[in-house]
């Protein structure tokens, strides 16, 4: 029970960042996703379908040294 209850709070923290970068009001529409980086995992969090999905992954990411043009509104192509 204490792991689900942890596991809530995480989505609750992810939230919160998401509505600090992206406002208060501001909500996930169909096919929207955000990945929060936590100190031993990542959480992907995504709607589909109307459902809202959590996907949990142990471990730290990778880290790469790459930028992609598509993110980062270059006009170049």
């Amino acid at each position: 029970m204490v792991m689900l209850k942890q596991l809530d709070e995480a989505v609750g923290r992810a939230f919160d960042e998401f509505k600090k970068e992206f406002g208060e009001d501001a909500k996930l529409e169909n096919g929207d996703e955000f990945v929060t980086v936590l100190n031993n995992s990542v959480l992907i969090i995504s709607l589909e379908n109307g459902t809202l999905k959590t996907n949990f992954i142990g471990g730290a990411p990778f880290k790469v040294d790459m930028t992609l043009d598509i993110f980062e509104g270059s006009d170049e192509e």
